[in-house]
């Protein structure tokens, strides 16, 4: 059985299998169980990110993972899937998902908004995001799915405004995943000034921390969460006070930074910084 909430927590705590990316889903829950967490984000298993033919394989398919996953269950399935420069591969790949998605009863998907930080969105790239967007709302409700897509702020997305010209373009908005250590990393953004604008649209929430030190993928190095610069407790903080009652999900990259120590560390500074 999941926890009991803490009334001054209003939001779930769960961690993405991208930071113990070589266990089963049975061990996964374990280790779930282990840190009293509410809920999981898969990305990858046993080192397979292909989660609709992983899952479908387990033993008593995918009823048995959904009868598995109802103590913690999957709040999102990450697939690799972007809005711009997207294929139609991708598109066949984003639809397995969303019927994983729905078999499984996860509510959500996440997706990449696509393009590279630091080079502008071009109004072509804008067009074809609205094209995808509209597409998918297309094949949702053709197939009556409930599941959604939630758009993370990353790539050329990891900042406010790309989103704010996106949804103007849209003529609607769309939720997202906000990656609050890219908005504040990449974009130098204030977590105040990016949750003005982006708290509407917000189901899902990531969190890390990093110190200003190049890596070898980056110009930073991800570190345990509190020992960094990253200003978590500000995040954490608007997320009490409005009452955010999605998931904060603790997004360890160990699966692309083997420099990483094991999640369970990460879990354990969580638990000693009070972050949850």
């Amino acid at each position: 059985m999941t926890a009991p909430r803490d009334p001054a927590r209003p939001f779930l705590t769960c961690f993405s299998t991208m930071g113990c990316t070589e266990l089963t889903l049975p061990q996964v829950l374990t280790l779930a169980d282990r840190f009293s967490i509410d809920c999981l984000e898969l990305r990858s298993l046993e080192n397979r990110t292909d989660l609709p033919a992983y899952l479908a394989g387990q033993p008593g398919g995918l009823a048995g993972v959904r009868s598995s996953l109802s103590r913690r269950p999957a709040r999102v399935l990450g697939t690799s899937f972007k809005l711009v420069g997207d294929n139609e591969a991708g598109r066949t790949a984003l639809l397995a998902f969303a019927q994983l998605a729905e078999e499984i009863g996860t509510p959500y998907l996440r997706i990449f908004g696509g393009g590279t930080w630091g080079t502008p969105l071009s109004e072509e790239n804008y067009r074809q995001a609205v094209e995808v967007l509209n597409w998918w709302q297309g094949e949702k409700k053709k197939n009556r799915w409930q599941t959604e897509i939630l758009i993370e702020t990353h790539d050329a997305f990891s900042a406010t405004p790309p989103f704010l010209r996106l949804f103007e373009l849209l003529g609607r908005t769309h939720p997202i995943i906000w990656d609050s250590h890219h908005t504040w990393r990449l974009a130098g953004e204030r977590p105040a000034d990016t949750w003005k604008h982006l708290q509407p649209h917000t189901r899902h929430v990531h969190i890390k921390d990093s110190i200003l030190k190049p890596s070898a993928r980056h110009p930073y190095t991800y570190v345990l969460p509190g020992t960094g610069e990253m200003p978590a407790r500000e995040v954490l903080d608007l997320l009490r006070r409005d009452r955010f009652t999605g998931a904060v999900s603790l997004e360890w990259e160990k699966m692309w930074h083997p420099y990483l120590p094991p999640i369970e560390e990460a879990l354990t500074a969580c638990r000693k910084e009070n972050w949850w």
